[in-house]
């Protein structure tokens, strides 16, 4: 008994002692983020041209603060300039429609609170989406659909791109790349393989055109956001795109200019 009691007032003295401890967290400077694009989808011919700003924030801060106030424009090599407006918040959009031309190279400019941001980027072609395969294959013991997306690689050509399927029944999109290193004139498809997804579920299927740069910018971008960890699993980065600083190369600006040919299908679970 009188063990039990002692355990008993060393417990008490020792919780009683115990304090709240707040440790002040330094919260790095604002990074301007960067997400600009130029889709020019084959089968409709239509047109997506968007330029979203925003500031970065601290890893417990959930909230998104767009980046507004900014004057951006797009130049050709040619010297035109493509002026934009701020439609919302943050997102800007041309007042003119960009061409459709892959001879170009064009120059992202952003004018930000004293600070010049630029990216450099030329129009990538892509191939078409010719059709798509289902199936229904088991998956950690559940039946799950199998969508594969075929396209033609051309010949002679070293092709970059990715594939994005979207749908009300997907939790988030799914995405992966391909380079044509070993189709060269051959068959190659996305895919997309979920658990989640039901008869009658419409899914958009779309592939983007890249540069070789774009390519290793979005293998890196999906590796982070995929791994699953563990002892030989290296720790995520700042991952830097092509978008810089012309004045201050330590004032960097994260995300990435893109100009795609973009190839569309939507297609229904069958």
């Amino acid at each position: 008994m009188n063990k039990l009691l002692l355990v008993f007032i060393v417990n008490l003295i020792f919780f009683s002692c115990e304090d709240v401890v707040e440790i002040q967290l330094n919260d790095s400077n604002e990074v301007l983020i960067v997400d600009a694009y130029i889709n020019w989808i084959k089968e409709s011919n239509k047109t997506e041209q968007k330029v979203n700003l925003s500031l970065s924030s601290p890893y417990f801060r959930k909230t998104n603060k767009p980046a507004t106030g900014a004057s951006v424009y797009i130049e050709d090599e040619n010297g035109k300039i493509y002026q934009f407006t701020e439609e919302n918040s943050g997102f800007y959009i041309p007042i003119d429609t960009i061409p459709y031309d892959t001879d170009n190279l064009y120059t992202l400019n952003i004018q930000y609170k004293n600070q010049t941001f630029k990216g450099e980027e030329s129009l990538r072609t892509v191939s078409s989406i010719n059709r798509i395969e289902q199936e229904y294959v088991e998956l950690f013991g559940n039946e799950a659909v199998q969508l594969e997306a075929y396209c033609l690689d051309p010949m002679e050509e070293n092709n970059f791109s990715y594939f994005e399927f979207t749908s009300a029944g997907l939790e988030f999109p799914e995405y992966n790349i391909f380079r044509d290193d070993f189709t060269s004139g051959g068959e190659y498809y996305g895919f997309l393989l979920d658990s989640k997804l039901k008869e009658g579920d419409q899914v958009k299927i779309r592939q983007f055109g890249l540069s070789n740069f774009g390519y290793n910018y979005w293998y890196l971008l999906i590796l982070q956001n995929t791994q699953q960890g563990g002892p030989f699993v290296g720790t995520p980065v700042n991952l830097k795109g092509n978008i810089y600083n012309i004045e201050n190369s330590n004032n960097y600006a994260f995300g990435y200019f893109r100009m795609s040919e973009v190839s569309e299908i939507e297609y229904v679970i069958k």
